[in-house]
């Protein structure tokens, strides 16, 4: 049997090594720039800026899977729905075209003829 991580080990040496990144390109660019947006300028550090635009990035990301998730969950709803009232449906046209009970009985219970 092989050896299989875990799934945390893993993830954390995937995450460590670009957090080590972005902590060093944070460092080395520290100097200010302009950033120019709708309602008029400001001068901040350039990974600032980075962590901003990454954060509101994700935000969006976070909001569309979430809208996704809830077109998602409609959809199986409405699917469960219209699997429900199938089943209902067949059951009833079984019980439609179900023959009659036939009665079986015994020959002493049949009337005598005389």
């Amino acid at each position: 049997m092989a050896f299989k991580p875990p799934a945390s080990l893993v993830f954390f040496l995937v995450i460590l090594p670009v957090f080590v990144l972005g902590t060093t390109i944070g460092f080395f660019n520290s100097q200010k720039v302009e950033f120019n947006y709708l309602f008029g300028m400001v001068e901040l550090p350039l990974i600032a800026l980075l962590v901003a635009e990454f954060v509101l990035v994700a935000l969006l990301t976070l909001g569309a899977g979430f809208l996704r998730v809830l077109s998602l969950k409609a959809e199986i709803r409405r699917l469960r729905k219209q699997i429900r009232d199938s089943e209902t449906e067949l059951r009833n046209l079984r019980a439609l075209s179900a023959p009659p009970p036939t009665l079986t009985a015994s020959p002493s219970a049949l009337p005598k003829v005389p």
